[in-house]
């Protein structure tokens, strides 16, 4: 027998498309930490008036038949625009019957948003509904179709296209024949891999003797002899000041100042006694000193500093200057606890050498600290024999992953300096060694098959064909950055509500550029002040930015058994403060995959802030970030008691890290009441680089990610398959409870415990099932620094199975007490069993209980796992 769920729980058939008379419930309240009044469902809607929309159509017209007659005197209409005219009407007339506008096949293209506003509003009894006659068939576009293509010289075609500035937004996507071509890029796309192929990545932007970052040096250097060299290049000869930013405790070894017993020389010269170097109160006490002169030639020389005397010094750097009034303190500011600093030269010239970037290090007991590079916002530095060699840089953009490789900036380049083969970029985030990107919309990177350009002053499209029937291929530019736009206005109580978009497909959006790193929010449809309006069974593809976006208040929504399919940016976004957030809105029963076509800091739902949200059965794969995100930002911007449950999330975090298939934000350090129930999540991948420019990859994941002090969350009955540190982890967070969960072969660690500060306490995980391969991995795991028992509350009645070997055979740091034993021995797991959950077939990814599993023996509860997914889609929460 297979225990698979509760007796009353069964699959649930998709509820067949019906143009023009769907009946949908009002979204019910959501299962958190305690159930919310619940709305009733909307009455059966009267019969509507109908018109209809056809390409075929005319405007002049009265839009009441589905074709047109044997005169061509009347018709359907052929904008939407003309029948939401109609419906203005209609309204007008004090008519309460609502309007249906049958949306005939074809491609319908909008010159600019259809806008709707609070006068436009349904209601529940007569709402407006815009609904395709046939699913999937009739195409929302907010492109121009690009005909007359010439050949031109050599592979390539043209056609005239619109100049910029007869455009609202530039052309920045193409689709040829139902894909996009790739913009002009170097180095070019590699259609089989592009995710890690295709790289350029950045360089170390300074010199050899700045590989380093303040506040990081060479310490232990308190032996006679001791010594440190650089191999530098001196700017031009002269006397030079010689500041040093050091640190010291020797008074309390009887020494309170350093001066006189280390020297600084150039080989080949005078050794220059060091002086005006006091106790600074701490061996991390950094602060600046000029303490000498050196004279210097011009050209490679090697700088020797060495400990003459015997006495203990830490080195940080060394800042040589050939201006008396300079001084570090005042013009050096490291803005950035990674390391980036900004520096104010001198008039003069100024070398910068870091401790811990010397050459040589001769000391029996030397320590040099090499931390990671630090960044510039402002260049990217290209190895030399990989810098293009271009004329016309006009136009030319980057898009990188700055700093961690949490997201990816597209930036302008101001400059190409090929004498330095550096890029002059303005970026919001500091770009490091390793850094990868690419370079696009430069006229002289159109080199390969797939690849175009727009010149924005000309209005020419240059393609260099794939296809081998080209140019008898649609080719449309979308130059829209949204299609409808439902507008309210909340602050003078005045909603959109009652209307309803079905069956419809979206195309043809474009994207702004650059965009927010962290939250670009382009979208095709926007609800902004909407209430109980419907966005159902429509298909999203191809779209510059997000299917859709909620903000400004809208409550009580739904966007259900929705196709959002190859989007630049992701599935559904809802955007606010706390005051202006979308609460109460229905996520369900959507379809999404492969997202992130643009930007990268994408989900498939991210709620940058909103609340009381269901966010149920979706399908989410291939997306380079997350599944699904909650964010409480501050007090001000917080994310509560949203219900995320019964979805899948299959390959996420493809192309960046730190990060979880579901992850959450918990800056403003209160409970959320948010519940992540019942989600099935599989293949957590995540990607970075190495300063050295190496890809990294399975990298820095999990599978649920309770990041800065996310508290009060309820992980129950989830099902978390292959990550790299695990299904869970808790970031600083408290009073969370992981209860009834699968957790399944995490590739380095299962479960992580990150405490920050002594705010972490009250955590439970309780009845979970802990399946694993090898027995080197950890099975939990916490910062040794932080780690305290009252990070936890209750660790007990869970099941362990290592496949290698017994966990309490397994010796070594097992969890932050030791092994398991020693685990135990601190009081955690005392009613907890190790033994083989028996699931129906692991090897094949069946990871149902058979009825006999001892994991019922621990009160564990069944997983509805036929409930998963769009299939198993309800509108009335459970």
């Amino acid at each position: 027998m297979v225990v698979t769920g509760r007796g009353r729980l069964h699959r649930f058939r998709r509820r067949p498309f019906v143009a023009a008379s769907l009946v949908f419930a009002t979204l019910g309240g959501v299962v958190g930490v305690e159930r919310r009044t619940e709305q009733k469902p909307r009455a059966a809607v009267p019969e509507s008036i109908v018109l209809y929309v056809s390409p075929d159509g005319s405007d002049q017209w009265s839009g009441r038949r589905r074709e047109p007659n044997a005169q061509k005197t009347d018709g359907p209409f052929q904008t939407l625009s003309r029948a939401i005219e109609e419906w203005r009407l209609f309204k007008k007339s004090g008519s309460e019957i609502g309007v249906t506008i049958i949306v005939r096949p074809g491609i319908h293209r909008l010159t600019e948003p259809l806008i709707l506003g609070p006068d436009d509003s349904g209601t529940e009894r007569g709402p407006l509904t815009v609904v395709a006659e046939v699913r999937g068939s009739a195409i929302i576009s907010g492109g121009i179709l690009i005909t007359d293509w010439e050949k031109a010289s050599g592979p390539f075609w043209s056609a005239k296209g619109p100049k910029r500035d007869q455009l609202p937004h530039p052309i920045r996507i193409l689709e040829v024949g139902g894909r996009w071509a790739t913009v002009a890029r170097y180095p070019d796309a590699d259609p089989s891999d592009p995710i890690k192929r295709g790289w350029l990545f950045a360089q170390w932007w300074g010199e050899p003797w700045q590989r380093g970052a303040f506040n990081s040096g060479v310490g232990n250097i308190h032996n006679k002899g001791d010594l440190l060299e650089w191999r530098v290049k001196v700017p031009a000869p002269g006397d030079y000041y010689i500041w040093i930013r050091y640190a010291h405790n020797m008074k309390s070894y009887g020494v309170s100042d350093m001066s006189g017993r280390t020297t600084f020389s150039v080989v080949g010269g005078e050794k220059v006694i060091l002086t005006n170097l006091p106790d600074t109160g701490g061996w991390d006490r950094f602060t600046w000193s000029r303490s000498g002169v050196i004279r210097l030639n011009a050209g490679e020389q090697i700088l020797i500093w060495q400990n003459e005397q015997g006495g203990g010094i830490n080195l940080d750097a060394f800042c040589l200057t050939d201006e008396s009034d300079w001084n570090p303190e005042t013009a050096i500011t490291v803005v950035g606890w990674w390391g980036q600093y900004e520096v104010t030269p001198p008039t003069g010239h100024l070398l910068i050498v870091q401790a811990e970037a010397c050459d040589r290090a001769v000391g029996k007991e030397i320590t040099v600290e090499r931390p990671p590079l630090p960044g510039t916002m402002n260049k990217i530095a290209v190895a030399p024999e990989k810098f293009p060699n271009w004329h016309d840089w006009s136009g030319a953009l980057v898009s990188i992953f700055p700093a961690w490789g949490w997201v990816n900036a597209i930036a302008e380049v101001k400059k190409a300096d090929a004498e330095k083969k550096t890029l002059v970029v303005k970026c919001d985030q500091d770009i490091r060694p390793g850094n990868r990107f690419f370079i696009f919309n430069a006229r002289e990177a159109l080199d390969c098959p797939g690849e175009w350009y727009w010149d924005p002053e000309s209005g020419d499209i240059t393609y260099y064909p794939v296809e081998k029937s080209f140019p008898d291929v649609p080719v449309y530019a979308p130059i829209l950055d949204r299609l409808v736009h439902i507008k309210g206005d909340p602050a003078r109580d005045r909603w959109v509500e009652h209307i309803y978009l079905e069956g419809l497909t979206f195309r043809h959006t474009t994207y702004t550029a650059p965009g927010g790193y962290y939250d670009p929010a382009d979208a095709a449809i926007w609800l902004s002040g909407a209430r109980s309006c419907v966005v159902a069974d429509c298909t999203f593809e191809r779209l510059g930015g997000y299917a859709v976006r909620l903000d400004d208040q809208s409550q009580g929504n739904k966007i259900v058994r929705n196709k959002m399919i190859a989007l630049g940016q992701g599935g559904v976004i809802l955007m606010g403060d706390t005051q202006s957030q979308p609460r109460n809105n229905l996520i369900g029963g959507n379809e999404m995959s492969d997202l992130g076509q643009i930007y990268k800091h994408v989900a498939g739902v991210y709620v940058i802030s909103g609340s009381g949200n269901r966010i149920a059965n979706n399908r989410m794969e291939r997306v380079p970030r997350y599944g699904i995100s909650l964010k409480s930002l501050d007090s001000h911007f917080y994310s509560h008691n949203n219900l995320v449950e019964l979805n899948q999330l299959i390959d996420t975090n493809l192309e960046t890290n730190d990060t979880g298939a579901i992850e959450t934000l918990g800056r403003d350090q209160q409970d959320s009441g948010n519940v992540i129930r019942w989600n099935y999540i599989r293949n957590v991948v995540g990607l970075g680089t190495t300063s050295e420019g190496s890809l990294l990859s399975p990298y820095f994941t999990w599978g649920i990610y309770l990041d800065d002090y996310s508290s009060g969350t309820l992980v129950y009955g989830n099902v978390v398959i292959g990550t790299v540190l695990g299904a869970v982890c808790i970031h600083g967070g408290r009073n969370n409870i992981i209860e009834n969960n699968i957790f399944i072969d995490g590739s380095e660690r299962q479960f992580t415990f990150q405490p920050r500060d002594e705010f972490m306490v009250g955590n439970v995980i309780r009845r979970n099932i802990f399946y694993y391969r090898k027995a080197a991995t950890a099975l939990f795991y916490s910062w040794a620094a932080t780690w305290s028992s009252d990070r936890l509350k209750e660790c007990d009645d869970n099941l362990y199975w290592c496949q290698e070997k017994k966990i309490d055979e397994i010796g070594g740091p097992l969890t932050p007490e030791g092994d398991f034993s020693s685990w135990r021995r601190a009081g955690w797991d005392q009613r907890s069993v190790i033994a083989d959950p028996l699931f129906v077939n692991p090897q094949a990814g069946d990871f149902r209980l058979r009825s006999e599993s001892p994991a019922f023996q621990i009160g564990f509860q069944p997983i509805p796992w036929e409930r998963m997914g769009p299939e198993g889609f309800r509108e009335e929460e459970e």
